[in-house]
């Protein structure tokens, strides 16, 4: 498995597993992007509430995807599923 760990910016770090790559805001990974390009966002990543600052990771990392793949901003438009936290975890492997 080829994995690669890139700092999108302060505090907010891109784990890509291959198929899968997770976005981490401060040390909480928070977003998902699948194998088939749907996105999975946790709902309850702070005592079932969110961040201003984790929020705003989640849209930067959404803009990145844009640039990065060459997804047009129209295909983002479609809302993430919101997920547990766990469903985001889960998608980790224990070794990485």
């Amino acid at each position: 498995m080829s994995q690669m760990i890139k700092q999108l910016g302060s505090n907010r770090t891109l784990l890509d597993l291959g198929s899968v790559q997770i976005l981490y805001s401060y040390e909480t990974p928070v977003l998902a992007r699948l194998e088939d390009g749907s996105f999975l966002r946790s709902k309850n990543y702070y005592n079932n509430g969110t961040t201003r600052t984790t929020e705003k990771h989640i849209t930067q990392t959404l803009n990145f995807f844009c640039i990065e793949y060459g997804l047009q901003i129209e295909n983002l438009n479609k809302p993430a599923e919101l997920v547990d936290q766990q469903e985001i975890e889960d998608l980790i492997p224990l070794r990485i």
